[in-house]
């Protein structure tokens, strides 16, 4: 019984120590991005929300790496593929494996980032579930209107480069050059 709770505990620590690891890395890109972008008026005020959640994914992985220590555990290995995140890790001188399907890796790790964001982990929407058509932001090409944003690996958002040389509003701008 104890090997199996043992187990238990050391599946946990691994998954949590993956999920951290991932969602950090993502806040550290979205908060370099969102410094880059020159898109936003407010950049700063985005950034340190980010950057928040960066450091509360910083202390929970600083805490699952002491009890990595306890535990005398060590990942060795961690990939990423359409199929899941794999890991193999050392535990008490075994050499084990984990591994989670890419659909649940990515639930679990957008409803992390919204609690460490302080954001609802309650919402309807996801980033799974699209936006009804009345909530979609119009685009001034419609060629972008017609592809729909979705997640992608670990490249969560899109190039702005596009939409620096346009008008994110053309029908604000053409009625304020016909006035």
């Amino acid at each position: 019984m104890i090997s199996s709770v043992t187990t238990q505990n050391e599946l946990s620590l691994v998954k949590n120590y993956l999920l951290l690891t991932f969602i950090q890395k993502v806040f550290e890109w979205d908060s370099l991005i969102l410094e880059e972008s020159g898109m936003l008026k407010t950049p700063d005020l985005y950034v340190e929300m980010v950057n928040a959640g960066v450091d509360r994914t910083g202390i929970l992985l600083s805490e699952i790496k002491h009890e990595f220590n306890k535990c005398h555990i060590r990942v060795l290995d961690i990939q990423q593929n359409h199929s899941g995140v794999h890991a193999t890790y050392i535990s008490k001188g075994n050499k084990e494996q984990f591994s989670m399907a890419m659909p649940v890796f990515r639930k679990e790790m957008y409803e992390r980032m919204r609690a460490y964001l302080g954001l609802s982990t309650s919402m309807p929407h996801t980033a799974a579930s699209p936006l009804p058509e009345k909530l979609r932001p119009e685009f001034p090409d419609s060629r972008s209107a017609s592809k729909p944003l979705r997640f992608v690996e670990r490249s969560l958002v899109t190039s702005s480069s596009a939409y620096k040389r346009k008008s994110l509003r053309p029908a604000a701008s053409a009625a304020s050059g016909s006035a």
